[in-house]
């Protein structure tokens, strides 16, 4: 394979280290800033970059007026609600449960395209949604019967919840990939979905005198490595590699929080964790990654094919 080919799987792999240990920063961080000051804080910094990169790449990007309130409304979802979700849900689970329940988000695809689009589910996909949610129960009853007001319980229920607007987004965004570009899309979704975050603030308390360079670090990464390169990379990937292939390294995520949530912050695992993750995993499989397989190797041989030529 030569080195033009090498690059995008490189970028993607980095991509998928770096929003592993997302999950380790944002429990780091919400411990002193609210969760959605650490939102504000952390797209802040990625809606200044990505702006940029806009501007530099795509002088000539413009969002047209008919495209802004759907454009604002799935940046409301993909982004506030997103991560209203997700940073109260790492808040009171633990790092790397988060990161199992968020790999949920293809099997909830899957579902949400034959509700709301009609697709056709097959065997395999529709057990895949069934392992999935066996897995999700197993993670839920983790520390024994389920409580229903205990905070391990309401994190993962967030947790769920950011899945489920992740899927929404996906939904949303669809009408206008044929009339933008990803870039132009997430840095428009960016702005409008920062913007809204603004008023949560103010109902927040944050201990800012224990702000430290530990805690400014995690707010830096977040911004600059998870959402704004870390979203161009995956883009030039995705155009490099398509869509399938990209798609493989997504189970990465939570490989990645599990092992480094373990080493650095000193999260356990536990066999029910464990049996619940791999259920999501292997349900991830059943509803879509066999044809993800298959395109990808399809990806390998035609740059072996080329490289050979």
């Amino acid at each position: 394979m030569s080195k033009n080919r090498a690059l995008p799987f490189a970028a993607i792999t980095f991509v998928m280290i770096v929003w592993g240990l997302s999950f380790l920063s944002i429990k780091v961080s919400v411990a002193v800033l609210g969760p959605m000051t650490l939102a504000l804080s952390r797209f802040l910094i990625a809606s200044i970059m990505l702006l940029a990169i806009l501007k530099i790449k795509e002088p000539d990007a413009k969002l047209n007026r008919a495209d802004l309130p759907l454009m604002a409304f799935s940046g409301v979802i993909g982004i506030t609600l997103y991560f209203f979700f997700e940073n109260n849900g790492v808040r009171l689970s633990t790092a790397s449960t988060a990161s199992i329940i968020i790999a949920t988000i293809p099997v909830l695809a899957v579902l949400a395209d034959f509700i709301f689009c009609g697709s056709r589910i097959t065997w395999p996909k529709a057990l895949g949604v069934v392992l999935s949610f066996l897995g999700i129960y197993l993670i839920f009853r983790d520390r024994g019967e389920l409580s229903f007001s205990s905070e391990y319980f309401l994190g993962n229920l967030s947790m769920l919840g950011a899945a489920a607007a992740w899927v929404a987004y996906n939904l949303l965004t669809r009408p206008m990939a044929k009339r933008y570009s990803n870039l132009a899309i997430t840095t428009y979704q960016t702005l409008f979905g920062t913007l809204a975050i603004v008023p949560f603030v103010f109902f927040e308390s944050n201990k800012w005198a224990s702000v430290n360079w530990v805690v400014a670090g995690n707010v830096l990464f977040l911004g600059v490595f998870c959402s704004a390169i870390g979203y161009y990379f995956y883009v030039y990937a995705m155009g490099e590699i398509g869509v399938g292939m990209a798609s493989l390294f997504i189970n990465l995520i939570p490989v990645v929080t599990v092992i480094a949530s373990y080493f650095i912050i000193g999260e356990k695992i536990t066999p029910t964790q464990l049996a619940g993750g791999g259920l999501v995993v292997f349900a991830v499989y059943l509803a879509d990654i066999g044809t993800w397989f298959k395109k990808g190797f399809r990806v390998i041989l035609s740059g072996i094919s080329r490289d050979a030529a």
